[in-house]
């Protein structure tokens, strides 16, 4: 235990960041410099007290605030017992996913299924209560429903008698029994023509069965289709060549999809591929991604998905090539990824992705640092630093640059010029093409208002991302 304890307090020093599972202790954000300070410091008293040994001297957790209740106050069968009474009596079952000891609101979200076991749904109530320390590994919690584990309780899972899974139900519906109600009555609904496809998937032979799962699966919203593993796995092994083209709509995740492309480009999988660098296949690929895109219609995950995919065919071919035509279809294809949806995790990422790229578009900062959300790796960005509140007046100054840690240094700086309201003031004495981390300017007059120092940057330093210091001084 002292040598487990030791190793944690020592990861937390060198700055390593601990997960655990379970919802109730993710963090909302890093550490302020305070709070990081208080950490470090109680942690070398824990060291020490631990090599000393004396558990004394060592910290110790303040006590939680529990809810009053330490069981669930819901009385649905458990999960496995569920289940069986639903296969028994022919119905779906219902099973919510939840932590009545940890959860927030668990009274509120307790009273809302209350309610919805009196609302006569025909289906079996169940429940995984997973109170604090309950599941510990987490290839346990994956064998709890069929649908693997969740990141995010509570969640309500809809499982047909046979544990074919229909629905997955989270956000706001999960909170009240309306929403659960009306949610549970449209995929029943639905359920009749979707177990039909279901058994012809599983009893119709070759591509056919494997038509029948993809149709199944599109009748479902994406996330719940990915969770949907056995019908998966029928449509990728009655389909291995993909003549349907379910398959490279449901049949793989997102790394898959990048297995598939880089098939592709390299003329093979791992050892079998034929091809490297700028001799790959991008062409190949590419036709490839727009063959799956003019295949089916698709969802809104998949369209974006597979643009996303279009767009890395290109930005490997840019990479390798420096093809500027490439570049610019990289550029359309992360901008459709944005169109579709610019609020998803892809739209979000692929707009990051345009940002990091787009020559036009230059970062902007204030004294006194910059972050490692700036990097860019063999290619330069215009970087455009607030320096106003330094400006004294007419004189000389210098502009430093001061990349974090020092002695990595990876930082590529140059063409500095200095800007008043967006309008050109003056260069710096060093040439535009020389590589350099401080900059001199010779200012003829007092500037005000918005005053920038603008340069061209390439910036890169490994695990540490690209992070400083910036400083204006007048001599």
């Amino acid at each position: 235990m002292k040598k487990f304890l030791f190793l944690l307090i020592l990861l937390a020093l060198a700055g390593g960041t601990v997960y655990y599972f379970h919802p109730g202790l993710l963090t909302t954000g890093p550490p302020t410099r305070e709070e990081w300070e208080k950490i470090k410091s109680e942690a070398q008293v824990a060291v020490s007290a631990i090599i000393a040994g004396d558990k004394a001297a060592a910290p110790t957790a303040a006590p939680e605030d529990k809810p009053a209740h330490a069981v669930s106050p819901l009385t649905f069968p458990d999960n496995k017992e569920a289940r069986a009474q639903a296969k028994a009596e022919n119905k779906p079952a219902l099973i919510l996913w939840h932590g009545s000891d940890w959860l927030k609101n668990t009274e509120e979200l307790a009273a809302e299924w209350n309610k919805l076991a009196t609302m006569k749904l025909p289906v079996v109530l169940g429940q995984i209560d997973e109170r604090c320390g309950a599941v510990r590994e987490l290839s346990e919690r994956e064998k709890l429903l069929p649908t693997g584990a969740f990141m995010n309780l509570p969640v309500a899972v809809l499982l047909a008698p046979d544990d074919t899974l229909l629905a997955v139900y989270h956000g706001k519906a999960v909170w009240t029994a309306a929403a659960m109600e009306a949610a549970v009555q449209r995929t029943l609904d639905q359920m009749p023509q979707y177990m039909e496809l279901v058994e012809k998937a599983r009893n119709t032979p070759g591509v056919e069965g494997a038509r029948a799962a993809g149709e199944a699966l599109a009748m479902m919203p994406y996330a719940d289709a990915m969770r949907n593993h056995p019908l998966k796995k029928i449509l990728n092994d009655k389909d291995p060549e993909h003549k349907t083209m379910y398959r490279y709509l449901y049949g793989m995740d997102h790394m898959g999809m990048y297995d598939e492309i880089n098939a592709v480009l390299n003329g093979g999988k791992g050892a079998d591929a034929r091809f490297r660098g700028k001799d790959r296949k991008f062409a190949e690929a590419q036709a490839f991604v727009q063959k799956v895109l003019a295949s089916h219609p698709m969802n809104i995950d998949l369209q974006q998905q597979w643009n996303s995919g279009l767009a890395y065919a290109y930005r490997e071919q840019y990479t390798s090539t420096k093809d500027a035509a490439a570049k610019q279809k990289m550029l359309e294809s992360y901008r459709r990824v944005v169109e579709i949806d610019p609020a998803s995790e892809y739209g979000k990422g692929a707009a990051r992705w345009v940002r990091y790229w787009d020559d036009s578009v230059y970062y902007e900062f204030e004294e006194p640092y910059y972050d490692s959300g700036e990097m860019t790796v063999g290619f330069e960005k215009e970087w455009r630093v607030n320096v106003s509140k330094s400006m004294k007046g007419p004189g000389v100054y210098t502009f430093s640059l001061v990349p974090i840690p020092s002695k990595n240094g990876r930082l590529s700086s140059r063409a500095f010029s200095l800007y008043a309201n967006g309008k050109h003031v003056c260069d710096a004495e060093e040439p535009a093409d020389k590589d350099t981390k401080t900059a001199t300017f010779r200012v003829p007059r007092s500037l005000k208002d918005r005053v920038e120092v603008r340069f061209r940057v390439q910036c890169h330093d490994g695990w540490f991302g690209c992070a400083g210091e910036m400083k204006m001084q007048k001599k």
